[in-house]
């Protein structure tokens, strides 16, 4: 006796292609809208900080008490005040760190022939975490300032006219320079920055 099988195939129901666009066309609007929140946070993130007055008359101080030859070199900040900022500095900002801090530096070249460099860095919760200042002065020599919040330390730096090594040394903590280097490092985060 012979046994014969007869297979068939599962019929499959057939699904109109215009059921599958709109498929598509739902999910692409649903990555849309989620899209486009987080890009607003993103783009609030970066917007300027406004400087409380409290800390911008601190500030004033601060740079007020400096000696006159660190005064001379640091106090830019009528140059890196956005509101009346020298044409041709710029604003830079850099991309987020791992902890979500972020980071912009002011940069450019000013009218007295000199450079200039600003850097600094806030934490997610919008505290000062960093701030770095360079300036080229026009004899070629170049000046430089860094503080820290993790250690609370400022650090002064000069490099000799053609030389890429730094000079460094501790500035003490009861100096009005950490306080004036600071100040600078919030006018920074008073500009709007284009992405790097």
């Amino acid at each position: 006796m012979t046994l014969i099988h007869t297979s068939r195939r599962p019929r499959v129901p057939h699904v109109p292609r215009w059921r599958g666009a709109i498929a598509v066309a739902a999910q692409l609007a649903l990555i849309a809208c989620w899209a486009v929140p987080v890009q607003a946070q993103r783009a609030a993130a970066r917007g300027p900080i406004s400087i409380p007055p409290d800390s911008a008359r601190a500030d004033a101080a601060a740079f007020a008490s400096l000696p006159a030859p660190v005064r001379e070199v640091l106090d830019v900040r009528s140059r890196v005040d956005r509101e009346r900022a020298d044409p041709n500095l710029s604003c830079v900002a850099l991309s987020e760190t791992s902890d979500g801090s972020r980071r912009q530096r002011v940069q450019g070249r000013l009218g007295d022939g000199t450079s200039l460099v600003v850097f600094g860095r806030i934490t997610r919760a919008g505290a000062l975490a960093r701030v770095e200042f360079i300036r080229r002065l026009t004899s070629g020599v170049q000046r430089g300032f860094t503080w820290d919040a993790a250690d609370d330390r400022t650090t002064s730096m000069e490099w000799a006219a053609g030389s890429t090594d730094a000079v460094s040394s501790p500035v003490p903590r009861g100096s009005p320079i950490p306080r004036a280097l600071r100040g600078l490092g919030r006018l920074v985060f008073t500009w709007p920055c284009e992405a790097s």
